[in-house]
């Protein structure tokens, strides 16, 4: 076998490889045109679930601060309750000597 019988399979194998690239080349387009449809509206989704969130955790802070100002006595008598609870939590959670 010569030298020149021996380029003929590296030459169709190139190719081939050349082919299939035109040939995906579309596909491959089209497909990096859809990820970047997808990640805009992904931030889309994104801005607006943090715009709602921080929405309500304002709502519930508003909540929070009517009910202390009409029950002050209930509101403190929770806040202790809740703080000696995370306390005991605490405390049960590190490890014993």
């Amino acid at each position: 076998m010569t030298a020149t019988n021996a380029d003929i399979p590296r030459v169709s194998t190139s190719d081939a490889l050349d082919q299939l690239q035109r040939a995906a080349a579309p596909a491959i387009k089209e497909g990096k045109r859809q990820a970047g449809v997808l990640l805009d509206q992904s931030g889309e989704l994104i801005h607006s679930v943090s715009s709602g969130a921080s929405d309500i955790a304002a709502a519930v802070g508003k909540g929070l601060i009517a009910y202390t100002k009409r029950n002050p006595l209930t509101a403190l008598i929770l806040a202790l309750g809740a703080g000696a609870l995370l306390v005991g939590v605490t405390k049960s959670m590190q490890p014993r000597r």
